[in-house]
C-alpha cells in the first residue's frame, strides 16, 4: 500500500512539473478585456499587500479523506524542514543521483540532446549534460518542501535579484507583466523572490487529480506567495490580473496539442509550442520579460531578468505578426537553455506533436 500512494505522490509531483506553469487546453478565441481597478502604486509593493492579494485571487483547493497521503506529506515536509543546508543539499544531490542509476528517462534525453545539438557535442557530453539536469531536478524536489515556508527573510538575504531594475521597471508601467519562464533551474520556485518581494505574481496549474496533493502544491504556492490560476476559463483571470498590475508567468517550453499551439523553430527544429504569450501580449501591450532562478550554492540562490522582449508589430498581417512574435519570445528563453543546458529539463518529450507528415522522434 505504501509503495502505491508512493508511487502515485511522484508521479503526480513529475506531472505538475511539467505542467505547472503552462497553459495546455487554453484558448484565446472571444476574450473580452474588462476593466479593472489597479490596487497597487509602485513597486515593490508592501510585503502584507502581496499577501493580502495572493490569498484572495489564488484558487482554492479541499480536500476531504486522503489521510494517508496527507500524512505522508507531512511527515516529507518535516523531514525536508529539518534538514541543514548541507544536509538538504546532499539529499538533493542524492535524489538526483538515484535518477541517474535508474537513467530515468535516458532515452528520451538522449534524442532531443541529438535533435539540438546533432554532432556538436560528443556522447560523453551529452551524457554529462543529462546527468547534470537530473541532479538540479533532485535539488528542485527537496527545495520546494523547504523554500516556500522560510519566510520573507530568506528571500531577502538568501536569493538574490540579477537586473531586477528590467522588472522594476516594466511593473511600473502599472500594465502588469508577462514573465516568460519554463522548466528550467528551480523550475516555479523563483515565484517566490517575486511575492515575497514585492511583486505579485500568478502561475497557471492544473487539478492534480488527488486532492490532497493539489491542495498541498496550491498551498506551497501560497507560502512564498505566488498565486495559482486555474487553467479553466484562465484567459478571464489572466487579463484581469495584468489589468490588476500582476505578473503573469506563462511557460514556452512545453510540447503543445496542435489544436492549442503553433509550429515554432525550437532549437532548430519544429515543435509545437504555446501561442498565448504573443496572443496576451497582442492584445494588452503588457511588458514581457524573461526569467529563471538557480542555485548558486548550498543555501545561495539567484533570479536573473534576462531581458525584455519587445513587439514587432506587423498590422497588415494579424496572423503573421502573432507568429514572429512567438518566435521571438521562444527565442529568449532558448539562449538561456544554450547557456545553461545542465538547468534544463531534458527529459520532457518537447517535440512529440510534429508537422503533419514528420514522424513523432520518440516512437
Amino acid at each position: 500500500m505504501f509503495s502505491r500512494v508512493h508511487c502515485g505522490i511522484q508521479h503526480a509531483f513529475f506531472r505538475n512539473i511539467l505542467v505547472t506553469i503552462g497553459i495546455q487546453g487554453m484558448t484565446t478565441e472571444n476574450i473580452h478585456i474588462k476593466t479593472v481597478i489597479q490596487p497597487f502604486k509602485d513597486y515593490p509593493v508592501p510585503l502584507e499587500q502581496v499577501t493580502a492579494y495572493t490569498r484572495k485571487y489564488s484558487r482554492p483547493a479541499s480536500v476531504k479523506g486522503h489521510y494517508f497521503t496527507r500524512l505522508f506529506i507531512h511527515l516529507l515536509l518535516s523531514f525536508a524542514q529539518s534538514l541543514s543546508w548541507k544536509g538538504a543539499f546532499r539529499v538533493g544531490t542524492g535524489i538526483g543521483k538515484l535518477l541517474c542509476w535508474f537513467n530515468v528517462r535516458r532515452d528520451i534525453a538522449m534524442i532531443n540532446l541529438d535533435i539540438v545539438y546533432g554532432e556538436g557535442k560528443s556522447p560523453a557530453e551529452k551524457e554529462r549534460i543529462y546527468k547534470a539536469s537530473l541532479m538540479n531536478l533532485g535539488r528542485v524536489i527537496i527545495n520546494y518542501l523547504r523554500l516556500p515556508f522560510m519566510g520573507p527573510t530568506f528571500w531577502e538575504k538568501n536569493c538574490s535579484w540579477k537586473n531586477e531594475s528590467i522588472l522594476k521597471d516594466a511593473m511600473n508601467r502599472k500594465k502588469g507583466v508577462l514573465l516568460l519562464a519554463g522548466h528550467i533551474g528551480m523550475m516555479d520556485l523563483p515565484g517566490g523572490k517575486f511575492g515575497m518581494g514585492g511583486y505579485p505574481i500568478a502561475v497557471v496549474g492544473k487539478n492534480i487529480k488527488n486532492p490532497a496533493i493539489d491542495r498541498f502544491v496550491v498551498e506551497t504556492r501560497n507560502a512564498m506567495n505566488l498565486g495559482t490560476i486555474h487553467p479553466k476559463d484562465s484567459m478571464e483571470r489572466i487579463l484581469a490580473g495584468i489589468q490588476r498590475g500582476e505578473a503573469i508567468a506563462m511557460a514556452v517550453d512545453q510540447n503543445m496539442k496542435q489544436k492549442y499551439g503553433i509550429f515554432l523553430n525550437w532549437m532548430g527544429t519544429p515543435a509545437s509550442s504555446v501561442r498565448s504569450p504573443a496572443y496576451v501580449a497582442r492584445e494588452t501591450g503588457v511588458p514581457v520579460v524573461v526569467g529563471y532562478c538557480f542555485q548558486k550554492d548550498v543555501d545561495r540562490f539567484e533570479v536573473v531578468i534576462t531581458e525584455e522582449i519587445k513587439w514587432e508589430s506587423i498590422p497588415d498581417d494579424p496572423e503573421k505578426e502573432l507568429a514572429v512574435n512567438a518566435q521571438k519570445q521562444s527565442d529568449a528563453f532558448q539562449r538561456i537553455i544554450y547557456d545553461n543546458p545542465e538547468l534544463w529539463f531534458w527529459i520532457h518529450r518537447r517535440y512529440k506533436n510534429q508537422p503533419d507528415g514528420v514522424p513523432n522522434p520518440y516512437k
